[in-house]
């Protein structure tokens, strides 16, 4: 053999080619004359791909007298990677590339450049005369290109079955060495799953405990810079019915939040170069490039899009893979799955604080109402409370101020839940302390007004009617401080609603005097005082009662005893909600004349 004038044997030094055919070294053997059976015991000795590739290139192009040559290897369905390259102007040569249709025989170059097979052009331009296919098992697993002969020759028959000769020596050293690397790629992989693992498995752990959002937020962040090596992210979570960033780096305008409303369609990882090129993610996807945003990873929960995961290029560098990305939803999920813990246990927490502060209130209430009612000389008295699961503000009073003297109240506090309740409480006081030291129903409604008024500040009020009923002349002394009028039913069949009185209580301190009525009672009447919880009872379709209804039922009821009066009216109630849960309290207090 000859050298070339720059001491090369055909691409690589003399240096290169006496100690090439030791096996620990990686880039190949000599091109030296090399007996086929010495050449089969080197790369069949050698379990490294690298090794036995480069030896196969550089035996074959020591043989052919060749200046170029490259081996590329198949590392998806129609991808392909060089490997091993000598003579090649690796930065104009594409590392990887896709080629269809791979031949299963030599072939030459120039024929396939001929059948419009787009890679060809990669190897014309590379000046390849020769494509030989690398066989394992039946599959073409590579290929390995020569260029043209230094001698100017074209490849003849025998050349073609040297060639084949020596790459199917190496078959069975290429087909172990395969299974190595995929046995060390799959060992990669495991161990990359099992450090995947134990990282989901410590933070499943740290986002469980305290159940804090904003930690489990913080901690998914990190996770992001730290695990993934995210240079970029963006956190979004589904709040009632919309998105709202919780999480950025950098800090992001929140009038994106409608723009990523729409990725919550997608169903799994995406790339945004690829929801950029869909009509209906164009317009986030091309923002999202904007922002440097390289994939969107949904979080899901029962088949829910609970929120958004939105990374940046990586601080390393190179690309997303499918396995990253997996564990990005794998981490998003376990994210969501304890924010949605961390929100149910609050609203658990709430719920509880609300039941017991509604059993306060309850038990307040209850505790402002008679446990017993007056016997009243000459008439009957009844009353009856429902309480609602919202613990309303109703209540009623009967007490006696002298032998023959009787005070009779009835009054809704707006609002619900304990402060009703003491509100409510502080009217009791109020009118208990009043009762027996001022004789003027004006004057002690407008004391109870002012006293309400001071506590609450306008914030709320009270629909109030109280009377002062004298036995011995059966008359009713009253003032109606804005409570529904109560019905007084005549024995002739007419009705009166006691109107007199003034404003509602608590709105603003008394400006203007409250006017008193009243009316006497002839055999047979009777008073129904009541609450707007009784002629606003709704329906399951969320029709009112109405005090109509209750006029026409207590004008069919108004003869029988004031037990029965109310617990006629009660059916009724019952009838027309059906079993429909109500907002407000059902408060009946009837007096009849005897």
């Amino acid at each position: 053999m000859f050298p070339s004038p720059e001491g090369k044997f055909f691409g690589i030094t003399k240096s290169e080619a006496n100690t090439a055919v030791k096996p620990r070294r990686r880039e190949g053997i000599s091109p030296d004359s090399l007996p086929l059976f010495e050449f089969s015991n080197v790369v069949n000795s050698s379990l490294d791909l690298q090794f036995i590739l480069s030896t196969v290139l550089l035996t074959t192009m020591g043989k052919m007298l060749v200046a170029k040559g490259m081996v590329l290897l198949r590392k998806e369905e129609h991808r392909f990677e060089v490997v091993a390259a000598k003579g090649i102007d690796q930065a104009s040569f594409p590392k990887a590339f896709s080629i269809e249709k791979t031949p299963r025989a030599i072939c030459k170059v120039d024929k396939l450049a001929s059948s419009r097979l787009p890679w060809i052009d990669t190897f014309v331009i590379q000046n390849q005369k020769l494509l030989v296919p690398i066989l394992s098992e039946g599959k073409v697993v590579g290929l390995m290109s020569l260029g043209e002969r230094m001698s100017g020759t074209k490849y003849s028959a025998m050349d073609t079955h040297l060639i084949q000769s020596l790459v199917n020596l190496s078959g069975s050293a290429i087909a172990k060495a395969l299974i190595i690397d995929q046995l060390k790629e799959a060992n990669r992989s495991i161990d990359r799953k099992y450090q995947e693992l134990n990282t989901l498995f410590d933070l499943s752990k740290e986002f469980n405990v305290g159940l804090d959002a904003e930690k489990v937020v913080r901690l998914l962040t990190f996770a992001l810079l730290g695990q993934v090596g995210a240079s970029k992210y963006i956190i979004c979570l589904r709040n009632h019915s919309t998105l709202q960033i919780v999480a950025a780096r950098p800090n992001v305008e929140r009038t994106m939040d409608p723009l990523l409303e729409q990725l919550c369609e997608i169903r799994k990882a995406e790339f945004i170069s690829d929801l950029a090129r869909q009509k209906r993610f164009r317009e986030p996807g091309v923002l999202l490039q904007q922002k440097g945003m390289t994939a969107v990873i949904p979080m899901q929960m029962q088949s829910q899009i609970k929120g958004l995961i939105l990374v940046g290029e990586r601080l390393r560098g190179g690309n997303y893979s499918k396995v990253d990305l997996e564990f990005i939803s794998s981490l998003g999920n376990l994210a969501i799955i304890s924010i949605e813990n961390a929100r149910l246990f609050k609203e658990a927490i709430e719920k509880q604080r609300m039941e017991d502060e509604l059993k306060i209130a309850r038990e307040i209430q209850q505790g402002l109402l008679p446990e017993d009612l007056p016997h009243i000389q000459g008439f009957e008295i009844a009353a009856i409370n429902i309480p609602s699961k919202q613990v309303g503000g109703d209540y009623y009073d009967a007490l006696a101020r002298s032998e023959r003297e009787f005070v009779i109240a009835i009054g809704d506090v707006s609002g619900k839940g304990t402060p009703a309740a003491l509100l409510m409480a502080n009217v009791q006081a109020a009118l208990r302390t009043l009762v027996p030291i001022e004789s003027s129903l004006p004057k002690a409604t407008a004391q109870i007004n002012d006293l309400t008024s001071s506590n609450t500040r306008g914030a709320k009020f009270i629909t109030f009617f109280w009377g002062i009923l004298d036995v011995g002349s059966r008359t009713l002394r009253y003032v109606n401080a804005g409570h529904n009028p109560p019905l007084l039913l005549r024995t002739d069949g007419s009705v009166e609603r006691l109107e007199v009185g003034g404003l509602i209580l608590g709105i603003i301190k008394t400006q203007t005097p409250y006017q008193e009525g009243s009316v006497r009672f002839q055999s047979g009447d009777t008073l129904v005082m009541y609450t707007d919880g009784v002629s606003e009872a709704m329906d399951s379709e969320g029709r009112d009662f109405t005090e109509e209804r209750l006029e026409v039922a207590l004008k069919r009821y108004a003869n029988l005893p004031a037990n029965e009066i109310i617990h006629r009216v009660q059916q009724e109630l019952e009838t027309h909600t059906k079993d429909t849960p109500q907002s407000d309290d059902i408060t009946m207090v009837v007096i009849k004349a005897l």
